[in-house]
């Protein structure tokens, strides 16, 4: 009878070390970032609204202690028309949805900030109903798209420096 070598078992567990050594840090992790925790003031409106939500979703995973710092956003929204039917009526209308955001910074030193910008394209109804709901429904994907520009900005700008 053979004797079975340990070699297999070593190399997993060497691996294990050389992986954890080396910074790795897991692609879906909830322990947050550098950003800190973070509480976010009222954002008018209703594309406001949907920004908040989307910014709180990401604060929560930084609620290890209680917010020392304040993230205040502005928006500023602007819609144009994209393509015009035979008619002379909209058929397609850009969004433009730009942030100016400021995070109250945990010392004296200067706040972070910065600007983003996205655009959404949606189709324009003859329907009031129907146009207000393709409306809302763009507010809302240019406010989740500004909320996650905004906090990998946040994140870049808190990033210890190597």
């Amino acid at each position: 009878m053979q004797a079975r070598r340990p070699f297999p078992a070593f190399c997993a567990f060497a691996a294990i070390f050389l992986v954890s050594a080396c910074g790795f840090a897991p692609v879906y992790s909830t322990g947050g970032s550098s950003v800190g925790p973070v509480s976010i003031n009222q954002i008018d409106g209703r594309t406001g609204y949907f920004l908040r939500q989307e910014l709180e979703r990401f604060a929560n995973l930084e609620r290890q202690a209680p917010a020392s710092r304040v993230l205040t956003v502005k928006l500023e929204t602007t819609f144009s028309s994209a393509a015009v039917a035979i008619d002379g009526l909209s058929a397609r209308t850009l969004l433009t949805l730009t942030a100016r955001y400021s995070l109250a910074p945990r010392d004296t030193s200067a706040p972070l900030s910065g600007v983003v910008s996205t655009t959404i394209s949606y189709d324009s109804q003859d329907q009031a109903y129907s146009d207000v709901a393709l409306q809302a429904d763009a507010e809302e994907r240019a406010a989740t798209q500004i909320a996650d520009k905004i906090w990998a900005d946040l994140r870049r700008q808190t990033r210890p420096t190597r």
